[in-house]
Parts: C-alpha cells; sequence; structure tokens
C-alpha cells in the first residue's frame, strides 16, 4: 500500500518521504498552514498536528473558570492569610529601617553624596601628607633633617636637653614655702638650711685638686633649664661634681665659674 502525502494527498516515495507529527509529508510540502514557508525538522513548530513557523504558531488562550462558592472562599482566604504575614514582617521590621523608592532622584542624591565623601576624605589625606611634610627635627649640628631619617630622629633623641625640672624632695619644705627646684620662682631659704643651698654658688676655684668631689669632661652642649641649673659647653672641665639624684649631679664649670646641678648623661669622668 503507498503512503499518501498529508498535506497534497499524493503518493509519498521512499526518497521524497518525511515523517512528522504522526503523518507522512512530502519534504516540500512540509509548509507553514499560514505563511506556506517551507519548514525542516529544525524549525518547524507543531500545533494539532499541524507544522507552523514560529512566527505564526497559535497561541494558547486563558481558561476562563466560573466564580464558584467554593473558589470564593479559597480566595478570601488565600487573602487574608498574605495580610496577617504582611502585616507580621511589618511590625517585626518597624523602626529597623526606611525603605526608599530608588528613583533618578534619589540615585542622583546618593551618587553626589559618595563623590564628596571622597573628596572630602582623599583631602584630609592630602591634609596631613602635607603636615608630615613640615614636621622637621634638628640634629646635632643644628640643621633640619628629614622625620623619615631614622638615624638623625635617633640622634634628635640623644642630643635633645630634657624639658622637665628636676627636683629631690630633699628639696620641698612647704612650711617655710620653700620648694626647690619644682617651681621656676622658688625663693633662697631664709633659715638655717644647708642641706638645701644649692641656689647660692661657691666661690669658683682653678685647681682640680681643691674640691672633695670628682672631675668630669663635658661631651655635649647644655643650656640650663632652671635657676639652679648651670650651663656649659662641649669640652668644658667640670670639678667638684658630686650626685644628688638619678642622672642628676651638681659640679663647678672651671671656664665659668658657676656652681649648679647638670644631667649626668652629658659629662664623662675626665682621664
Amino acid at each position: 500500500m503507498s503512503k499518501k502525502c498529508a498535506r497534497c494527498d499524493k503518493t509519498v516515495y521512499p526518497i521524497e518521504e518525511l515523517k512528522c507529527l504522526d503523518k507522512t509529508w512530502h519534504k516540500l510540502c512540509f509548509k507553514c498552514q499560514v505563511c506556506n514557508m517551507t519548514l525542516n525538522m529544525r524549525n518547524y513548530k507543531g500545533f494539532n498536528k499541524q507544522p507552523y513557523c514560529e512566527a505564526h504558531i497559535p497561541k494558547a488562550k486563558a481558561t476562563t473558570m466560573a466564580e464558584t462558592p467554593e473558589l470564593k472562599r479559597i480566595a478570601e482566604n488565600t487573602k487574608i492569610q498574605s495580610n496577617v504575614m504582611y502585616h507580621a514582617e511589618f511590625e517585626k521590621a518597624k523602626g529597623k529601617f526606611t525603605q526608599v523608592a530608588d528613583d533618578p532622584e534619589t540615585l542622583r542624591i546618593k551618587q553626589n553624596s559618595k563623590i564628596i565623601s571622597n573628596v572630602a576624605y582623599h583631602g584630609e589625606l592630602e591634609k596631613k601628607k602635607a603636615m608630615e611634610q613640615k614636621r622637621v627635627m634638628k640634629g646635632e649640628n643644628g640643621e633640619p633633617v628629614s622625620d623619615n631619617d631614622e638615624t638623625a630622629g635617633h640622634l634628635n633623641q640623644l642630643t635633645t636637653p630634657p624639658t622637665r625640672q628636676v627636683g629631690s624632695i630633699a628639696d620641698l619644705d612647704p612650711v617655710n614655702e620653700y620648694y626647690g627646684s619644682l617651681t621656676s620662682d622658688y625663693r633662697a631659704p631664709s633659715g638655717n638650711y644647708n642641706n638645701h643651698n644649692l641656689a647660692q654658688p661657691p666661690p669658683p676655684q682653678s685647681n682640680h685638686n681643691q674640691g672633695t668631689g670628682r672631675t668630669y669632661r663635658a661631651m655635649y652642649d647644655y643650656d640650663a633649664q632652671d635657676n639652679d641649673e648651670v650651663s656649659f659647653r662641649d669640652g668644658d672641665l667640670i670639678i667638684n661634681c658630686t650626685p644628688i639624684d638619678e642622672g642628676w649631679m651638681t659640679g663647678l664649670v672651671e671656664r665659668t665659674g658657676q656652681t649648679g646641678m647638670l644631667p649626668a648623661n652629658y659629662v664623662e669622668p675626665a682621664n
């Protein structure tokens, strides 16, 4: 029995046979039912066992359902349940955040705020960088040295004289209003205070052997920071040195004839 084409109803020979959609077709008869475009097994779309192209395949339509009492009840229950869940989520998130619609104006303001924040941040960085560049330290020779020079920073710590006012507990006598070197405007004791008479320098002595203390030689320049301290220069001989506190001593500068307190780490024993 010969096969018939589903479109032209003529005999289909094996060399031109095409089987698709449970039917037999001539290859040239396998066309779209609307525009008659020749189709193949790759681009056809089937609907009710008829071939169609992509553009003309019939679209499925929604089925209309009758609104029965049961459907109304289900829809009402679904609405109530969704409202309950919405209010529960709303109460849970109340006060935590405020939702803002991402309209073009809001996005523009947000972008401008971000740009301004970045500019302010980088401006602060530039300001700090400029301030760091202005900071300088002085070395032993008094010339400015960059902060990045670690050796100069270490040298500055070693050569900078202490700025604190050093005194001994023995210098305090609040009853007679005598506070020693702890105040810049202290007065000399009015009574008999032999142990505190550091403010009265002894007469200059030129002979090293006349004093009972040791003799030291200055390694650095030092400027007095208080009334009871003494200034000296590198290489000066300091005689009659007597330790009075940790890191401090009293002595007579031979070059100037002045007696007072001096830092012990600025001098070394003379040979």
